[in-house]
């Protein structure tokens, strides 16, 4: 049952007023989701989306309530009782660690084949091989210090860029080198230098030889005439 529906014939605390119209943007935000179909979209797409607006519901309130301190605790306390808001969501995001998690699906080990976190619990820093959304929500990592949650609609962050670049799901970037071929480059370059200096310390003693050579000749010639 919407909201809606549920405090139609209660007392609004103080303040409901200011959040009620983005709420209902949510609220209708969601009906247009639920009644979307599957055409042209991933099989989990829905679900995501889903996932994705219940996290931004939620971070609504809670940024207004423990950030900026723009509504009372009577209001915030409504919205908990009223089921308006996912308390034990936001409750996990005042712990460490759990700042910017996406979902609570996502740490509940019922929902993995080993019992573990959802992939998006790990640290862009730590992974290998291929980086793709969490099949249940949609996050590609919410892990702390990633600066997400990222989902799989948002634009590339750069250190996403950075890691897809770095496991080759990316081409480099323009006008970059990598660090092997500026490795090689480098060592091409020392090589051509040795090769240089070498032939000029060849050329130098060449010519050092046929100096000898030359004053060898002349003394010679010194000594027949005398």
């Amino acid at each position: 049952m919407s909201w809606r529906h549920r405090i139609r014939q209660k007392k609004l605390p103080k303040g409901f007023e200011l959040i009620e119209t983005q709420l209902e943007k949510f609220e209708d935000e969601m009906r247009e989701i639920m009644n979307d179909t599957m055409e042209d979209k991933m099989r989990n797409e829905l679900t995501w989306k889903v996932h994705k607006l219940h996290w931004k519901k939620n971070r609504f309130i809670f940024n207004l309530y423990y950030k900026e301190k723009a509504i009372s605790k009577e209001l915030f306390d409504f919205l908990v009782k009223e089921k308006v808001v996912d308390a034990n969501l936001i409750s996990k995001w005042r712990k460490p660690g759990y700042e910017n998690l996406c979902s609570l699906a996502v740490i509940s080990k019922t929902n993995t084949n080993f019992r573990t976190a959802g992939v998006c619990r790990v640290p862009l820093k730590d992974r290998h091989g291929q980086i793709t959304p969490n099949v249940l929500t949609g996050c590609i990592s919410c892990a702390s210090g990633d600066g997400g949650p990222i989902w799989w609609d948002d634009p590339i962050p750069d250190n996403l860029l950075r890691k897809l670049r770095e496991l080759g799901q990316l081409p480099p970037e323009e006008g970059t080198v990598d660090e092997a071929e500026e490795k090689q480059s480098d060592e091409e370059k020392a090589e051509t230098e040795e090769g240089q200096l070498t032939d000029k310390t060849f050329e130098e003693e060449k010519g050092e030889t046929r100096e000898e050579t030359t004053q060898d000749s002349e003394r010679t010639k010194r000594r027949k005439k005398e």
